[in-house]
């Protein structure tokens, strides 16, 4: 829960503290004090300021990630925070720290007890609302095309309206829905001895699912403010499973991080559906960027600074 994370905090500080039910308790020179936690997917500066003009007393912002605006409007009005990466700023009567803390201190999980998005449903409709801002989903239409139940539709829906993340229209709540898909996005990746070859441009069916090429070079052909290094693996999306034994024969397994390529089976179908639109990097035709950016996340320091600084009308991720 967020107040273990917001108590696990706090003793690495130096600071003796307890989670209650919705506080943390902790005492200061012999002084106690407890502040109300509020747990945030992702805190922008925005969302700092819709929390601040409630006009509640200060509280304790646990989250993923705090942006620079967002810690400047919590510290300005006198809330405490915990950004996990590995900060910590606390503010009660006659206490002000601010210092960096480990960020392995099961905040991740602690935040989370349970998960909002789990399963393949619940991956798939988070994507989809992430890949069209703005828009909601009908049970009854758009089930079929996810390949859910419009009952399981209806019930993800509400469950990620519950957590704020979509608003009352059914659109996504950006960019804490992206964020919390990155902290479910999980892709189970084979090494491979050889680089697969892309397929000839000709024969390549744009009508049918097919592979997909993510990581570096694809955040490149997106504008991605990264740069590429010499010995980077070819990274993959595949259809399916049998592909992944099929690419394993064909061009033997490697021990993790000692390959040249990798190969997975994505999170969700959309990221291998058809798309004529697709840049073509080294052969392959790409992931969608949305994927690309997922992907990206999951590198909790490189990764996630080039999405600070990359900006593109599809930005769902800022």
């Amino acid at each position: 829960m967020a107040v273990d994370a917001a108590a696990h905090a706090l003793r690495a500080a130096g600071v003796d503290a307890a989670p209650g039910a919705d506080v943390v308790s902790f005492s200061v020179d012999g002084v106690s004090h407890s502040l109300g936690i509020e747990p945030v997917a992702y805190c922008t500066g925005q969302r700092a300021r819709e929390l601040v003009a409630t006009g509640a007393r200060p509280r304790f912002v646990v989250s993923e990630k705090i942006t620079a605006d967002g810690r400047t409007v919590l510290s300005d009005a006198g809330w405490s925070w915990l950004d996990r990466r590995g900060r910590l700023h606390l503010r009660a009567p006659g206490v002000r720290i601010d210092v960096e803390v480990p960020s392995d201190l099961q905040v991740r999980e602690a935040v989370r007890p349970d998960r909002v998005i789990t399963g393949r449903s619940g991956l798939t409709i988070a994507y989809w609302l992430c890949q069209h801002p703005g828009a909601s989903l009908s049970p009854t239409k758009d089930a079929p095309s996810l390949a859910l139940a419009p009952s399981t539709v209806s019930t993800t829906v509400r469950r990620l309206s519950a957590a704020g993340l979509v608003d009352d229209s059914g659109a996504a709540v950006l960019p804490e829905l992206f964020w919390e898909l990155a902290s479910a996005w999980r892709p189970e990746r084979t090494w491979l001895l050889a680089v697969p070859e892309p397929p000839p441009r000709s024969g390549r069916d744009e009508q049918a699912p097919g592979w997909r090429r993510t990581g570096t070079s694809a955040a490149l052909a997106y504008g991605a403010p990264i740069v590429a290094t010499a010995g980077e693996p070819v990274e993959l999306y595949v259809v399916g499973p049998v592909e992944i034994s099929i690419a394993v024969r064909e061009f033997g397994a490697a021990k993790p991080g000692q390959g040249v390529a990798t190969i997975a089976v994505p999170p969700v179908s959309a990221v291998v559906a058809a798309d004529r639109t697709l840049p073509l990097v080294g052969g392959w035709p790409a992931a969608p960027i949305l994927t690309v950016a997922l992907d990206l996340a999951l590198d909790r320091a490189r990764g996630r600074e080039v999405l600070e600084s990359w900006s593109t009308p599809d930005a769902v991720w800022r």
